[in-house]
């Protein structure tokens, strides 16, 4: 007879153990690329509404204005006088910050002041959704080291740094650089050409004076410039993870580096409320997308990164995309018939 007391369990045996916890790491398994994968599509639908919520804002300025918006804007000063001057004024983004809605922040800017000064810390601190793509791998939501503009500044010296600003993951497209800067013989004197070589995108560009790399002029920019077609042509695209450096998906001089080896520059360009040098907005024309963020498209999207075009409408500039297609795309009446095989 079996013992009543042995005919009573009840339990699992070793295998039936071994089988199940078998089962639940292939569900696991199974599980969270899926489950990694839906929301990485939800982060990329919100990017490309952000993006299409910037250049809302964008066409409605370029309506009212009849200009696209500047990239230098303030009163402190009628443009910038020197290289140095372009990374303290009030960028394009503030500009379009009634078209998100986002009027209150702009209130809390005085644009008769340089961005960059300890009366404007509240504005430039305010953290905008909008400019910020959730994928970004960037945890860090400000710059904790921004300079102070200077009426009269000494060449290679910074300002005293004074605060902070919130960052960026969306920038404008300057042009591409098909070649390097030439240079120029003045009375014995060697000129760089800083802008020697660029093919233009949709935004007004400066004129530099060399050798000081003044900026003795500027181009309002319109949409009736670029030739090319609205619909072809890149007017903000992702250019996200700043100021920390990236180069495909690693990064390779993260925030603070003191000595910019891999050409990340100033800090302030990743910044929503800073403007930068115009050169920084320059992409090269070889760099595939989502190659590096120190120029480019650069996103942590695993398809491509997204761009906003001229017509209003946001696409996937994918990873695979061959360089002269984008570099087709980045400018405004290089004459191409169209890239549509983006």
């Amino acid at each position: 007879m079996t013992d009543p007391e042995v005919r009573g369990r009840s339990g699992m045996t070793l295998i039936e153990l071994l089988v199940v916890i078998a089962i639940a790491g292939l569900l696991a398994a199974l599980l969270i690329p899926a489950v990694q994968s839906s929301r990485e599509a939800a982060r990329a639908t919100t990017c490309r509404n952000n993006l299409r919520q910037v250049m809302l804002g964008v066409l409605n300025h370029e309506s009212a204005a009849r200009a696209l918006p500047d990239l230098y804007n303030g009163g402190f000063l009628p443009r910038p006088r020197s290289a140095i001057d372009e990374f303290h004024f009030h960028p394009w983004r503030t500009a379009i910050l009634p078209g998100l809605e986002r009027s209150d922040v702009l209130a809390s800017l005085n644009l008769d002041l340089p961005a960059t000064t300890h009366a404007n810390q509240t504005g430039i601190n305010a953290a905008i959704a909008t400019f910020v793509c959730p994928s970004s791998s960037n945890p860090t939501p400000n710059l904790p080291d921004v300079h102070e503009w200077q009426a009269s500044w000494t060449p290679g010296i910074a300002g005293p740094l004074i605060g902070a600003a919130a960052r960026a993951d969306y920038e404008v497209v300057g042009g591409v650089r098909t070649r390097p800067p030439g240079t120029a013989v003045n009375g014995g004197v060697v000129l760089t050409m800083i802008l020697d070589g660029i093919e233009f995108g949709a935004w007004g560009e400066p004129t530099y004076q060399a050798p000081t790399v003044a900026p003795v002029g500027y181009r309002k920019a319109r949409l009736a410039d670029v030739r090319d077609g609205l619909s072809n042509t890149v007017f903000v695209g992702e250019r996200a993870g700043r100021p920390d450096c990236y180069d495909q998906r690693s990064s390779v001089d993260p925030y603070p580096y003191p000595n910019h080896p891999n050409g990340c520059g100033d800090s302030h360009q990743a910044a929503w409320a800073i403007s930068t040098h115009f050169p920084w907005l320059v992409f090269a024309a070889q760099q595939p997308v989502n190659q590096t963020n120190v120029t480019g498209f650069y996103a942590f999207h695993p398809a491509g990164a997204y761009a906003a075009m001229g017509d209003g409408s946001v696409r996937l500039l994918r990873a695979t995309a061959a360089p002269a297609v984008t570099k087709a795309l980045a400018t405004r009446a290089g004459g191409e018939a169209g890239a549509s095989d983006f």
